[in-house]
């Protein structure tokens, strides 16, 4: 059976450690907190307390709004916790969330994100090795001094796997060269994955000389699911009308013919709501970032692209969707993947 993931969603400590505890005797083989309304690592905490073999992966924890130090120091106590079953999914998030809502540069974000994994990677070896210091970082984006530190992170420490979230070629590239995997964007097209996303991938891990087989491929699909197909397209235009409010995104929609889409529902967002947009995505639009369809027709999409995939995360839309409608997709999703 494929590695399936699931979405540990939002609650108080009572709700997320039931629906981990619940999640692990379902079969899955672990939950993802996502970094949106803070760090990611507080529902990750309480997951790990609240099973016994569910792996752990934040989904994605923004790698630009805090010190990489923070973040390495963050992901080895998260493995601590859960005895060896934490991912760190690391992704750039967009230019205008990092520098908008936390007030951080973004430039570069190539080169930033490999001195990042670099740190990472620093700072985790030395912890692995028990010595009794972290050697200096110099780099372009980065500069850190860990004079005076004395380096305390328990017994064997275990080095902690490190997944780039992508959306476009050149961060999929990254994630084969210098990563342990990649995971993909939700909204990606059969055709971007098939096409574009994993040669860059293999591109990447070419060129460092790494052994696919050492890698990672963790692929995200939005799936709406119905009797009738137009039904379920019709529910998953709040995912392209959503992801028409960050302007980096416009080259990835241009790219699949949607460009002009984009700049209607940019201009229609600046004075409307995003429920009133919908009906600016094509449904052909929908279709093509979303699996949507029959029951038979998504599940044997999903059987496809899981073939290419190490391990998934199949979630329905979430944008201007009733949360009711949107946890009966969730269910319809589950009986998919796990029967």
């Amino acid at each position: 059976m494929k590695k399936f993931w699931a979405p540990i969603g939002r609650g108080d400590a009572a709700t997320i450690g039931e629906r981990a505890r619940q999640l692990e005797d379902r079969g899955y083989a672990g939950v993802i907190g996502n970094q949106v309304y803070g760090p990611p690592w507080a529902s990750m905490a309480v997951a790990a307390a609240s099973t016994t073999t569910l792996g752990l992966e934040t989904g994605i924890a923004m790698a630009f709004v805090r010190s990489p130090f923070e973040t390495a120091c963050a992901a080895l106590e998260l493995d601590q916790l859960s005895n060896g079953r934490f991912t760190l999914g690391l992704g750039t998030a967009p230019q205008t969330w990092t520098e908008g809502f936390f007030g951080e540069d973004f430039e570069q974000p190539i080169g930033r994100m490999r001195e990042v994994i670099e740190i990472l990677r620093l700072v985790n070896d030395a912890a692995s090795a028990g010595g009794g210091s972290i050697p200096d970082y110099d780099g372009e984006h980065y500069q850190l001094c860990f004079e005076g530190l004395h380096p305390n992170f328990g017994p064997e420490v275990r080095r902690v796997p490190v997944r780039i979230a992508a959306l476009r070629e050149r961060l999929c590239e990254l994630a084969g060269e210098c990563a342990d995997g990649f995971i993909g964007h939700s909204i990606w097209s059969s055709w971007w994955l098939e096409d574009r996303a994993l040669p860059a991938f293999r591109r990447g891990a070419d060129l460092a000389g790494r052994d696919l087989g050492d890698l990672e491929v963790q692929l995200w699909l939005t799936a709406s699911v119905d009797p009738d197909p137009e039904v379920a397209a019709r529910r998953a235009r709040g995912n392209m009308a959503f992801y028409a409010s960050i302007p980096s995104y416009r080259s990835y929609f241009d790219a699949h013919g949607f460009g002009q889409v984009f700049d209607a529902l940019v201009e229609a967002r600046r004075s409307l709501p995003l429920e009133q947009c919908l009906d600016l995505v094509p449904l052909e639009a929908a279709r093509t970032f979303a699996v949507c369809g029959t029951p038979d027709q998504v599940g044997a999409e999903i059987e496809r692209i899981s073939s290419l995939a190490d391990s998934m995360c199949v979630k329905p839309p979430m944008w201007a969707i009733d949360p009711a409608v949107a946890a009966s997709q969730a269910e319809a999703i589950e009986m998919l993947l796990l029967g």
